[in-house]
């Protein structure tokens, strides 16, 4: 069945690319015809403009006033002015840019006589002469005028070197008939240059367009059958990709049920712990699978970002070491680090996504790698610009190394889900998609150096700028930054008496918020929804110190009632912090809770430190 489809879809396809390039021939030569005429009415138009302009200037001023101007004394007359403004109002009116008057000498010279042109330096006066056999074309237009005849620039043989002018000149007779002097016109050829120039340029295109067409017909059938692989190739990539993503998922969510289960069952307080542990860990391993999925979409939309602080640059890579050395202890192997002196104390750039490239690529490097193998960290200034400085990253290990045909899906997406070591080994593969788009927007490049059975080598590269505040600021926000993240128990009683509205539809939600911070000594109450909270709020507006509000509820969603609680009529009211909790964590969604009139964003599953931040920075606000 599929073949006989297959084989009907050819003929016709075809023969539609028969009919269609038939079509496009008797365009080209219709198209070809027009055009011709085309030009023939221009030029026949033109040379009507310019004959007709140039007979109306031969009647304009009579003999007698051009007699009145042979010497530059004459300029002084008062009739000089008075006709260059009437030529002025005739070039005006008959659309021409210069209309001019010149009458011959017996030794084969022409006299210049007046113009309206009202630049002085190429104003014709009746002091310039001009030797008639200087120019041939001069010299045929008064042996015509002469004879009583017109005489217009030859349009046919005309190209746009001839001063960009178009010309026309006509006999002045006198009233017993004879020639006095003859009388011009001129006209830009902008209008002949660029209809003959299009003209070209269409026809170029319409010759390369078949030639294109044939081309690319020819080229499309025969690269039909490759696309449609390609296609099917995709989809079954995106299919492996879900399979793996739904492994991925399903795996950290059967350790939470089951080690929930034997946590609920056994009695053993050590049993607990250990069944809390696992549920702990397969938890965070689940969060960052999620993670990843989401930062694979905001790729995919466009709408990964980067924000920009000033950090200590070795704290950072000891922060990221102290968070996989215990992964490189546990199978016993050497993770050495080595930061060059040439790189910058304190940098500019956004340490949190370096560090998630960075720690992919150091915990990759232990996953591939043996136990008592050896993994490296190498920092180094790759070179210095205007703007800043780039910093080179290497991330060297001894395992199992790459062979080419890896290497070349590596930094593709989908493409790693399906890999046989990424099953044996674990993980989303969507890790080195993420680092290469970060990479990429720090301005930087990530590439691999590696051999089967040799180790591999992962470099990429950045750009920073170099700290211009000092050591002194930078160490202050790191102290601040360390306080704010302090462990829980340095919390007990740090809020006593401090009233906060948690609003939540989730029953366990409010529950594990409300557990969580039970030791901070907060007055804790609670609504179902926005519109119970705006009610609790507008019977009592200077009750709550702050609210914990969910964005996605029944009856009144979160930003709704911000709103709402933000145009209440008490004076406190915009000073009440407003602290926004929902699983949306996109820019646009985090916009949308700062237009609404909230003052900050946490992002569920609720980081408890990131909660006891918040808390800190709007309660205890000197």
């Amino acid at each position: 069945m599929i073949k006989r489809k297959a084989g009907t879809k050819f003929p016709l396809v075809y023969a539609l690319f028969f009919i269609s390039s038939t079509f496009m021939l008797v365009v080209a030569v219709v198209f070809s015809v027009y055009t011709n005429g085309m030009e023939r009415e221009t030029v026949n138009s033109i040379q009507n403009h310019l004959q007709a302009s140039a007979q109306y200037a031969s009647v304009f001023l009579t003999v007698d006033e051009l007699e009145l101007f042979y010497t530059a004394e004459d300029m002084e007359r008062p009739e000089w002015d008075e006709i260059r403004t009437r030529l002025q109002r005739f070039a005006e009116d008959t659309q021409v840019l210069y209309v001019y008057y010149w009458r011959f000498t017996e030794d084969g010279y022409l006299q210049y006589i007046i113009d309206n042109d009202e630049d002085e330096e190429y104003m014709v006066t009746p002091e310039l002469f001009f030797a008639i056999e200087d120019d041939p074309f001069t010299a045929e237009a008064v042996t015509r005028i002469k004879a009583g005849e017109i005489w217009v620039t030859d349009l046919g043989e005309y190209t746009d070197s001839w001063d960009s002018l178009l010309s026309a000149a006509v006999p002045v007779f006198r009233d017993d008939g004879t020639v006095y002097c003859a009388a011009g016109v001129d006209i830009s050829d902008e209008v002949l240059v660029t209809m003959r120039s299009n003209i070209r340029i269409m026809r170029f295109i319409l010759v390369f367009s078949l030639l294109m067409s044939i081309l690319s017909g020819f080229l499309g059938m025969r690269s039909y059958s490759k696309k449609a692989i390609q296609s099917a190739n995709a989809s079954l990539s995106k299919s492996h990709f879900l399979s793996a993503m739904s492994h991925e998922i399903r795996t950290p969510l059967n350790a939470i049920i089951g080690m929930t289960a034997i946590g609920k069952r056994t009695q053993d307080i050590d049993e607990k712990d250990r069944a809390f542990t696992k549920v702990e860990g397969a938890s965070s391993h689940l969060l960052g699978v999620i993670n990843d999925v989401l930062d694979i979409a905001k790729i995919e939309a466009n709408k990964f970002e980067l924000s920009p602080v000033e950090y200590n640059f070795e704290k950072m890579i000891m922060k990221v070491i102290t968070v996989v050395s215990y992964r490189a202890e546990e199978k016993q192997q050497l993770l050495a680090v080595n930061i060059d002196s040439n790189v910058p104390e304190y940098v500019v750039g956004d340490d949190l996504h370096l560090v998630q490239v960075i720690t992919n690529l150091l915990s990759n490097a232990i996953k591939f790698t043996p136990e008592g193998g050896k993994i490296e960290l190498l920092a180094s200034l790759a070179d210095e610009a205007a703007d800043g400085c780039r910093l080179r990253i290497d991330v060297v290990d001894n395992g199992i190394g790459i062979s080419p045909e890896q290497q070349s899906k590596l930094f593709k997406m989908y493409e790693q889900a399906e890999s046989d070591t990424n099953r044996k080994f674990g993980g989303t593969g969507l890790g080195l998609v993420i680092s290469k788009r970060i990479i990429e927007l720090m301005g930087g490049s990530i590439w691999v150096e590696s051999e089967l059975g040799k180790g591999a080598r992962f470099i990429f590269t950045f750009k920073v700028l170099r700290s211009e505040k000092g050591s002194d600021y930078i160490n202050e926000n790191f102290s601040a930054t360390a306080t704010q993240s302090d462990d829980s128990r340095q919390m007990d009683g740090k809020f006593t008496g401090i009233r906060m509205l948690i609003v939540e539809d989730i029953e366990i939600n409010r529950e594990i918020l409300i557990s969580l911070l039970d030791h901070t000594g907060l007055i804790i109450d609670s609504a179902e929804n926005g519109k119970e909270a705006l009610d609790m709020v507008e019977s009592a507006a200077d009750k709550y110190d702050i609210i914990l509000m969910d964005v996605q509820m029944p009856v009144m969603d979160g930003l709704s009632a911000t709103r709402h609680i933000r145009n209440l009529p008490s004076c406190k009211i915009n000073e009440l912090p407003i602290i926004a909790m929902t699983a949306n964590v996109f820019k646009d969604d985090i916009e949308a809770c700062h237009s609404a009139g909230m003052n900050d964003h946490l992002s569920k599953p609720l980081d408890v430190d990131k909660v006891y931040e918040l808390l800190s920075k709007y309660l205890l606000k000197q």
